[in-house]
């Protein structure tokens, strides 16, 4: 008997290898395509980081003696230096303005003035593709920016809102490392608040004012400021500056106003120097408190506001 065999085709066959081809263009394409992004990603980070650097140089050099041509020759060295060309900063040119209430205000056409504290940097740089031309995207078009401002210094000089009469210098020298001794409430005490940027009589809100300096235009030795109201249960806040353990530490170096007496109420008082002191220690409460000072320098200047740091803004 004779055996024939036979075969039969089956038709899904090449049908699934349709699909499979053409499931493999696609992830070989999405697999390059995912290649020039990467790329571009990386030539996007590399740009901000010039544009965050030359910013950051380039709000340095605004103040009294600013202009555009300096502004613009510290931009174009920076970003120079860290990989960009000229044409890639001028694309969108450099900008001078005004940081306030967190927006950028752009001033005139190539212009740079005194009044103005931060710069806007752009850097723009077509970057080109290898297998994204194979869904015609020949090139990337990457743009980044940073604006970089100075926060402007708070203030004139600056002190503790806290006054000593003085009567209660009298019988100290002025030796450095001499105590003295203050005591009593505002009203009939030797000390005496002042409101120097609208000091709150609560105890809380004083204690916040009294751990850090406060600074104004009219802190200097002849100028005059308004005197506080309200002993603001002063133990608790001097009890405050003791706790303190952040560096600097609040009770060290304190620079007070020494005033006249008699200052009560809501008065104007004027300031006659300033002695810089450290706070030793305290008891009681009310007219029996009573709080010992070591002198620092008895004829003190007030401290300079911190100059604050140049920041960014991306």
């Amino acid at each position: 008997m004779a055996i024939h065999a036979s075969r039969t085709d089956n038709p899904c066959s090449g049908f699934v290898v349709f699909i499979f081809m053409l499931t493999l263009s696609v992830l070989l394409t999405s697999l390059a395509f995912a290649v020039d992004v990467g790329r571009a990603h990386e030539q996007r980070q590399q740009l901000q980081n010039v544009a965050d650097a030359a910013a950051l140089a380039a709000v340095g050099t605004l103040g009294v003696d600013t202009d555009y041509p300096r502004m613009m020759s510290v931009v174009t060295s920076i970003a120079v230096a860290n990989g960009a060309s000229v044409d890639e900063i001028l694309a969108i040119e450099p900008r001078c303005g005004i940081w306030e209430d967190g927006m950028f205000k752009a001033g005139g056409f190539h212009s740079c003035t005194s009044s103005m504290n931060a710069v806007e940097v752009s850097v723009t740089r077509s970057v080109p593709t290898t297998f994204a031309r194979l869904m015609n995207q020949d090139s990337f078009q990457i743009r980044t920016s940073a604006i970089a401002y100075t926060p402007p210094p708070i203030g004139g000089s600056c002190i503790r809102p806290f006054g000593i009469e003085q009567s209660a210098l009298e019988n100290v020298r002025g030796f450095t490392g001499e105590t003295f001794s203050l005591g009593g409430t505002q009203e009939v005490g030797n000390w005496g608040k002042l409101d120097i940027i609208g000091n709150s009589s609560s105890g809380v809100e004083y204690t916040r004012l009294m751990l850090t300096n406060l600074c104004h235009e009219s802190i200097t030795a002849g100028g005059y400021v308004s005197s506080g109201t309200g002993s603001a249960q002063i133990d608790q806040v001097f009890q405050s500056l003791l706790e303190d353990t952040t560096p600097p530490l609040a009770a060290r170096n304190m620079v007070f106003a020494v005033t006249p007496d008699a200052r009560r109420g809501n008065s104007t008082v004027q300031i006659l120097r300033f002695i810089k002191v450290d706070f030793l220690g305290h008891g009681g409460s009310g007219p029996r408190w009573r709080a010992d000072f070591r002198v620092v320098e008895w004829d003190a200047q007030p401290d300079p506001p911190v100059q604050p740091t140049r920041r960014l803004v991306k």
